[in-house]
């Protein structure tokens, strides 16, 4: 009795095992090609925290062609206000921007965590 059943165990327990090592190969793939997908989603907003350079020397070009129009106009430069954008102005990132960038980078990090434990299941 104890034969028959050790071997009857033995079967479900390796079917059980190369079901659960299919369901794993199936969840890499989707993990890596979910990550790749956030990470170029990723990509393209993060830009959106940063300072935006051309703003800023459109900004910088715009004060000092007004500052060349007062001089011809014989003004004093005290007398025409700056826009006060400098290279270092701090950045402003919209309320909507910054949670999209913690949404996609939170996404991207589960991801790639549940890439990882599944590796190291597959491993074990």
């Amino acid at each position: 009795v104890w034969k028959t059943f050790l071997e009857e165990y033995a079967k479900f327990d390796s079917e059980r095992v190369e079901d659960w090592r299919d369901a794993l190969d199936v969840l890499l793939v989707f993990a890596g090609l979910f990550s790749a997908v956030v990470s170029t989603f990723v990509t393209q907003t993060s830009p959106n925290l940063q300072v935006d350079y051309n703003q800023v020397t459109a900004y910088i070009v715009y004060d000092m062609l007004r500052l060349q129009r007062a001089m011809m106009d014989g003004l004093p430069s005290d007398s025409i206000t700056s826009s006060g954008i400098t290279p270092t102005s701090p950045v402003h990132a919209s309320r909507t921007d910054a949670w999209v960038n913690v949404l996609w980078f939170t996404s991207l990090a589960l991801s790639l965590t549940t890439a990882l434990m599944a590796v190291l299941v597959k491993q074990w």
